[in-house]
């Protein structure tokens, strides 16, 4: 006979967070004392008291909030969601004085529009207080003092309040922020993931504002989640229990400890380490993190540890030739002066980080925000191979879960580094020399010419260089090279963001306007 199960006191809780780190905030919630936790899709649900919310929501680092249900009924549409929220006693959760929010979130009902489920939502919630005392509460979409929750799920639908109001991935170390910076819980989610134990060094070689390296420090010194934080919504409720609270906060305080590895963090960009030092600097982390302008292939360790690395995802990026070089020069620069590593590159595409040239010993789905990506290991050690060494490793395995664009493009069939290039390859010490007898038609001729290979053309002598004494014939070459060099020049310039003015005149094309607004002329 199975053992019946438990029953504990408490009450029932829901955390959210990203997709793929769901078993990683189970883990987390049980190791801060939950009840029952079940896995969910972005989240779990788990079962505890007032002082285990409060503990998640100061503790948790990858839970985005902490939602406390009120209310669970079927709904088909906004009449009758109308009509049910209004039966729940509004004033016993909150009074006219406070103000509330509603985000309603809808999936797989015959309701469609979430805004408008969110305005009935918030009609029957007024329309309560309104006959009841003949005022209402108002509306703060920025700053409430309650949140509430309207999930519908296949015609379910629950009200929640929303313990942690603004999103915990907003921990207030941060005073500003690069361009495009990683999400603070996903950051969290990857060095989870890595199995980081804080025993061994940590790099960020690509660090921008300093997001990674932060969550690093703050694990590696035990700095709870919510220590910068100055609010959450739980303080605003009517039951909120400050001495619970503050025991609770006093409880995370007294674990934080010295870090017992070092921390490196850099950056090519000025501007970008130049936010970051101010942001370690109001966090208090700047005796703890070592931040330099530095570029990855000239990082040196000293000792084996770990890197993980956010490289830019190539969406902004004009040329794909430029995310090629970028992911080239990550693999040339962890076989040179990372052996012994373990090296964690997100990307949103494994078509570039092929260019890497390593076999990723680990491929984990994530979301970065609405873009799928892909969290990869690489192993890295004296004499690692790189992709294409021998016949078995020119191929991709791809499982289950990798995009089907992956998939098509790389199959048994198409080796991963393709041998079956163009004739035209040659060094710089062997000169082309085209068999004068032979029948080629001297116009395919002219057009294969392998411009890209440019090395092996700069013999000035066009009777050696392309085989041609006929005028005419060499003009041709002459002018498809120039076109092929204008255009390799053109995309050297972009990624090299140097200026489009040559010699005196401006490039044709797109115009680039100044972020400065013109200084007015006094003088008329």
């Amino acid at each position: 006979m199975k053992s019946t199960k438990e029953y504990k006191l408490g009450m029932d809780f829901t955390a959210k967070t990203f997709a793929g780190l769901e078993e990683a905030l189970a883990d987390e919630l049980t190791q801060l004392g939950a009840d029952d936790v079940t896995i969910i899709k972005r989240g779990a649900t788990f079962r505890g008291d007032v002082e285990l919310m409060y503990k998640i929501n100061y503790m948790s680092r990858l839970a985005i909030r902490v939602l406390k249900p009120i209310g669970v009924f079927d709904v088909t549409d906004e009449d009758e969601l109308y009509a049910k929220v209004r039966k729940i006693n509004w004033m016993d959760i909150f009074n006219l004085n406070q103000t509330f929010s509603v985000d309603a979130n809808l999936f797989y009902s015959e309701m469609d529009h979430s805004h408008y489920a969110a305005l009935k939502t918030k009609d029957a919630i007024v329309d309560q207080f309104r006959d009841s005392t003949g005022k209402r509460p108002w509306v703060n979409v920025e700053q409430p003092d309650i949140y509430i929750d309207v999930h519908v799920s296949h015609n379910v639908c629950t009200i929640s309040l929303d313990s942690s109001g603004e999103s915990l991935h907003k921990r207030e170390y941060k005073i500003g922020a690069d361009k495009a910076p990683i999400n603070e819980i996903l950051a969290a989610g990857m060095i989870n993931l890595s199995g980081w134990k804080c025993d061994v060094d940590f790099y960020d070689p690509m660090c921008g504002s300093g997001t990674i390296p932060m969550e690093a420090a703050m694990l590696a010194m035990q700095i709870p989640a919510g220590y910068y934080r100055k609010l959450f919504a739980f303080m605003n409720w009517d039951d909120f229990d400050e001495a619970i609270w503050k025991k609770v906060k006093a409880e995370g305080d007294d674990g934080m400890v010295d870090a017992e590895c070092e921390i490196f963090a850099s950056d090519r960009s000025e501007k970008a380490v130049a936010i970051a030092k101010r942001n370690l600097k109001h966090a208090g982390l700047h005796k703890d993190i070592n931040i330099s302008v530095k570029y990855f292939d000239a990082i040196k360790p000293q000792s084996p540890g770990i890197v993980m690395m956010n490289p830019p995802y190539g969406i902004r990026m004009e040329e794909r030739g430029e995310l090629r070089d970028l992911y080239k020069g990550i693999g040339n620069a962890l076989k040179q002066n990372f052996d012994g590593f373990d090296a964690w590159v997100i990307t949103p595409s494994l078509d570039s980080a092929k260019f890497i040239g390593l076999r990723p010993s680990k491929k984990i789905p994530l979301y970065n925000g609405p873009l799928e990506t892909k969290f990869l290991k690489f192993e890295v050690y004296r004499g690692t191979r790189r992709y294409g060494d021998n016949e078995q490793e020119n191929t991709v395995s791809f499982s289950d879960d990798d995009n089907e664009s992956d998939r098509k493009r790389y199959t048994k069939d198409k080796p991963y580094r393709s041998e079956n290039k163009s004739s035209f390859n040659y060094s710089d010490d062997t000169p082309y020399n085209k068999d004068r007898n032979s029948n080629t038609d001297e116009e395919e001729f002219v057009k294969r010419t392998p411009m890209d290979d440019r090395s092996m053309n700069r013999n000035r002598d066009f009777d050696k260089a392309t085989g041609e004494t006929n005028p005419e014939k060499r003009r041709k070459i002459n002018s498809e090279r120039s076109k092929n060099f204008d255009r390799h020049m053109d995309a050297l310039r972009r990624f090299t963001r140097s200026d489009n003015k040559v010699h005196g005149t401006k490039k044709t094309g797109r115009k680039r306007i100044s972020g400065k607004r013109p200084r007015k002329d006094n003088s008329e």
